[in-house]
């Protein structure tokens, strides 16, 4: 999520109420025409009841009308899921997400005060606050357009509270014309807070040695009524495993040079600036036709794609070999493709490049590089991408804990899944094996994988336990 896909999200509600400001304040100055006299309303409390029925249109259209249906009922009593997956992601869109939900919520607690002088009271403030945001929320769990979690009904209380906290020291400065140091320390403490906060987790981040592994859980399964049934063999043996370091991991600076190659290679322009898309960022260009291509660079193992907006699938009329030549040619000068990689020709437009990993990364403790270069041409000026390969270094060797000790952690519900665990299901493992993944800060780390079933075979599951000591 970036503030383009914000305001974007945004917009239709801000129109609905724009016309709404417009209808309501042309009601008004009829009534003062032809009731004023009669029944007085004062033009500012009317603009503050107006924009608090704007601001309850704009945040119901963004958290209920603009979504899907397609939750069943879910809930999420667990307090802080928020912060854990933005830890074990390290994403800066969960952290968005965090603070968008507090800001939503601050013209609630600034209206409040305004609109009326018994709204003065943090108590009574608190508790408009939590009733709006717990409405919202409900409206989500019944039409299944939205999860009802405690996070939500907190950080929205939050920022409603910071408003209300900014907006009286204004309140009490008009009244008294003196501004006192307690109102100031409330209106500036739940930034402070949230500022300390991040800036403890960024210190305790950059301070440990290996980043973070995303699919670790943000709450745990609730195995007391779950039946696990082992059907393998697990070693006691804790061995060892290199480790390796992917430096484009999380290398912005590399997917601008890529756009920029891109750009020059194919005579595109750039469009705008570039996009933020969870952990991706996005890239659009446009040809002298007017046709508009998108670069997404992947910040979590440092791959790149290009995909047209309208692809023409007629048959070829540009020479197959000669335009791998020139393809080939381009990426290798850019350092994008290894002069080791294996061609080959997979269909009549597909052609593609390939490096082999290494059988047996727990011992190899080489560098290596991996992944392929797939290009399927059309009768267009740029064709489709996809660049899948990393760089990775050796940088270490570590103990590992065992697959008894890695079952154990699975029996403790620390795992995640698509879908939680329901009481009654019976989860079956059938194997277990050591792979790689990265982490959030590129290093490349042995993790178990558990395979297996939940309740049949038709429903098939895999667990990831991280292996690291």
């Amino acid at each position: 999520m970036d503030l383009i896909s914000i305001v974007f999200g945004l917009l239709p509600y801000v129109k609905y109420s724009i016309f709404i400001i417009a209808i309501l304040m042309i009601g008004y100055f009829i009534y003062r025409k032809f009731y004023q006299g009669k029944y007085p309303i004062r033009l500012s409390k009317f603009v503050f009841i107006t924009l608090l029925i704007c601001w309850f249109i704009v945040v119901f259209g963004i958290t209920t009308l603009s979504r899907g249906a397609r939750y069943t009922g879910q809930i999420n009593f667990n307090l802080f899921t928020s912060y854990v997956n933005a830890w074990n992601n390290w994403s800066l869109s969960e952290f968005q997400l965090i603070i968008f939900n507090m800001l939503m919520f601050v013209p609630l607690g600034v209206l409040l005060p305004l609109i009326h002088h018994k709204n003065k009271s943090f108590w009574r403030v608190l508790v408009i606050s939590i009733t709006f945001t717990t409405c919202i929320e409900i409206s989500q769990l019944i039409t299944g357009k939205g999860i009802f979690e405690l996070d939500d009904l907190l950080h929205n209380t939050i920022g409603s509270l910071a408003g209300y906290f900014i907006v009286m020291v204004f309140i009490l400065w008009t009244e008294q014309r003196k501004l006192t140091f307690i109102p100031i320390m409330k209106a500036i403490s739940i930034p402070l807070v949230f500022i300390a906060l991040f800036g403890v987790a960024n210190v305790v981040y950059n301070a440990q040695e290996f980043g973070n592994l995303p699919f670790k859980p943000a709450q745990k399964q609730n195995m007391e009524h779950i039946q696990l049934q082992l059907e393998t063999e697990l070693s006691n043996k804790s061995p060892k495993a290199c480790i390796y370091y992917n430096k484009d991991v999380n290398d912005l600076k590399k997917g601008k040079l890529i756009a920029q190659s891109i750009a020059k290679q194919f005579n595109l322009k750039q469009q705008g600036g570039m996009r933020i898309d969870g952990t991706n960022r996005i890239f659009t260009f446009q040809d002298d036709e007017g046709s508009a291509y998108y670069l997404t660079y992947f910040m979590s193992n440092g791959s790149w794609s290009v995909s047209l907006d309208n692809i023409n699938d007629d048959p070829l009329k540009i020479d197959i070999k000669q335009q791998k030549q020139l393809l080939e040619n381009w990426l290798k000068n850019e350092g994008l493709l290894s002069n080791n990689a294996i061609y080959q020709q997979q269909d009549e437009r597909t052609i593609r490049w390939d490096l082999a990993e290494p059988e047996n990364l727990q011992s190899t403790c080489e560098d290596f590089s991996k992944g392929l270069v797939m290009i399927s041409l059309y009768n267009q000026q740029v064709p489709d991408i996809l660049s899948d390969i990393s760089d990775n270094e050796m940088v270490a060797k570590k103990p590992l804990i065992s697959q008894q000790q890695a079952y154990n952690v699975l029996v403790n519900g620390e795992f995640s899944t698509y879908n939680l665990l329901q009481k009654g299901d019976t989860l079956t493992i059938t194997n277990v094996r050591l792979t790689y993944t990265y982490d959030t800060k590129g290093y490349y780390q042995p993790v178990y994988v558990f395979t297996g079933f939940v309740n049949d075979s038709d429903y098939l599951i895999e667990v990831l336990v991280s292996a690291i000591q």
